[in-house]
């Protein structure tokens, strides 16, 4: 519905009153006349000079902002001039602009009763009978508009939207297929009939429309998309495939055709053939890497993304990089899927690029230090970003763990203790890493000399994980060493040559074991076994010489 400003309302009435008759019939309508032909002139009576000074009173104290006595002057002028129309057009405005529309309807049905030529009292109307929701009367008033003007467009497409509110979808269209008659296919009048008949559930109805669009305009390819779109939702293929088949024909360094392609191809269970159409759309320059990435995101499920399909996820975003300008923008994700590709040198660089831009993110601080050390980075580096994860991200585990490993590492016992108590003190989270940090701490309290505090800890981290070969092994050689406890010692010791049978420094352990037992026979065996496969070890030599006495 328009929205009239006052100073056009203020004209019209002003029209309306200088046209208006006490009779309430129709003005004669004037004859086109030529530039300099003087109109004739017109007698007008007393009472319509009387009823146009009242109505330029009302007039006069609407536009000061006095609305009240305005409504009033308009009633006054109703009372005494009761066929006066712009008087009625006059309240109805000011009624409906207070929300009174019963009123306001009221007072417009007067006006067009008395005047109904006159488009202005019909659009009031038009406006008090959508702020009712009278969409009967509303269609009603909308075709007697466009009859009286049908050069207007405008009127019919509200018309239309008038069919819309009183839920006749077949009528709107029909309103719109007038106006096809008057201008020929347009797309916005073609995409609203296209709306309006799927709304109304005559997808075949909704279709046609767009071909006719199409055979109208067939240098417009966009329209052979939404066909091809159309038929994907009713699972017609066959044919969506064939205005696939036309774009591409048309234009084939569209990128945007392949991407198309390969959902169709996704869809009718053909994943090879999708993931062809994918790698020629990602060739194509004129896809920007942001587009790229935000495909990838949408097109593979997590599950194929780093799963399934992996080997062409993983090509197609580094396709999606190499012609990226704004690596920092990206580099998280694309870290991530170096990552998850075991690129950890690649993956590295890539996150800590995404950090400069926003350390605020532990997921990537902890894919970063992940990397760092299943690269084999240098220490000094590793240490350096987990000391400032740790004072970003204190409550998280994996930071103070390599920070203790690093400490061990240049014997800092006291050190690599209190990054282990600080991880235990703030908790593991569903026990992530809690085993290894225990093994570490008995390995800090056994090279300090607090054996009780070790052995406690090694029972902890075993009692967690109780299947981890380095701690059986350390922990059984740390006993072995102090003579300590060699039953038990020979009982983690033999799980782990039983599990790892060609393991030279778990046979070492086993074997020395089996010597401080006084086992030097069957300790042989596993002594000689362990020297063959690692035969520059000093300390297994030594073990081997010891045992064979």
């Amino acid at each position: 519905m328009y929205i009239y400003k006052k100073g056009t309302i203020i004209l019209c009435m002003l029209v309306a009153a200088v046209l208006w008759s006490c009779s309430g019939g129709k003005r004669a309508a004037t004859a086109e006349r030529g530039r300099y032909e003087r109109p004739p002139i017109k007698e007008v009576t007393e009472e319509e000079l009387a009823a146009d000074g009242m109505l330029i009173d009302a007039l006069s104290l609407q536009e000061s902002g006095r609305t009240g006595e305005a409504l009033a002057a308009y009633a006054r002028t109703t009372e005494k001039y009761p066929g006066c129309a712009a008087a009625w057009y006059g309240m109805s405005q000011l009624l409906a602009a207070r929300g009174w529309a019963d009123s306001a309807e009221a007072c417009a049905q007067r006006a067009v009763r008395l005047n109904g030529d006159n488009v202005w009292y019909r659009l009031s109307l038009a406006q008090c009978q959508q702020m009712k929701g009278n969409t009967k009367g509303l269609t009603s008033n909308w075709e007697a508009i466009v009859k009286g003007h049908p050069e207007v467009l405008e009127y019919y497409y509200e018309l239309s939207n008038a069919y819309i509110a009183a839920g006749d979808l077949p009528k709107a269209v029909e309103v719109l297929n007038r106006v096809e008659k008057k201008i020929g296919i347009t797309e916005p009048i073609s995409l609203q009939k296209q709306k309006l008949w799927n709304a109304a559930g005559k997808q075949d109805k909704a279709m046609k429309e767009v071909e006719a669009l199409a055979e109208a305009m067939p240098h417009e390819k966009r329209y052979q998309a939404i066909l091809a779109e159309s038929h994907m939702q009713q699972k017609h293929y066959a044919k969506a495939k064939t205005y696939y088949d036309r774009i591409l024909k048309a234009d084939p360094s569209d990128p945007y055709i392949h991407i198309q392609l390969a959902e169709y191809y996704k869809t009718t269970s053909h994943p090879a053939e999708a993931d062809s159409e994918m790698l020629r759309a990602f060739d194509n320059p004129e896809l920007d890497a942001k587009s790229k990435l935000q495909i990838l995101g949408s097109f593979y499920t997590d599950e194929e993304f780093f799963g399934s399909r992996k080997a062409t996820t993983f090509r197609l975003m580094d396709k999606a990089m190499a012609g990226c300008k704004d690596s920092a923008e990206f580099a998280a994700f694309y870290g991530n899927v170096l990552f998850n590709q075991g690129r950890y040198v690649e993956a590295t660089r890539q996150l800590e690029i995404a950090l400069q831009r926003d350390s605020s993110m532990y997921e990537v601080w902890e894919l970063l230090l992940i990397s760092l050390a299943s690269s084999n980075a240098d220490n000094e580096r590793i240490e350096s970003h987990a000391r400032r994860a740790a004072q970003l991200f204190p409550v998280h585990t994996l930071p103070h763990f390599l920070l203790a490993q690093s400490a061990l590492k240049q014997e800092h016992y006291d050190e690599a203790l209190k990054e282990l108590q600080a991880a235990e003190r703030w908790g593991f989270t569903k026990g992530y890493l809690e085993a290894e940090t225990y093994s570490l701490m008995g390995e800090a309290y056994y090279r300090i000399g607090e054996y009780d505090k070790a052995w406690k800890s090694f029972d902890r981290s075993l009692a967690l994980q109780p299947d981890d070969m380095a701690t059986l092994n350390n922990y059984a050689y740390y006993l072995s060493e102090q003579n300590t406890e060699l039953e038990k010692a020979e009982r983690m010791s033999r799980r782990t040559i039983e599990a790892q049978p060609d393991n030279a420094n778990n046979l070492d352990t086993y074997a020395w074991i089996l010597h401080l037992m006084g086992r030097d026979k069957e300790a042989l065996p596993y002594m000689e076994k362990a020297v063959k496969l690692d035969p520059k070890s000093e300390t297994l030599q030594n073990h081997f010489k010891a045992i064979k006495k």
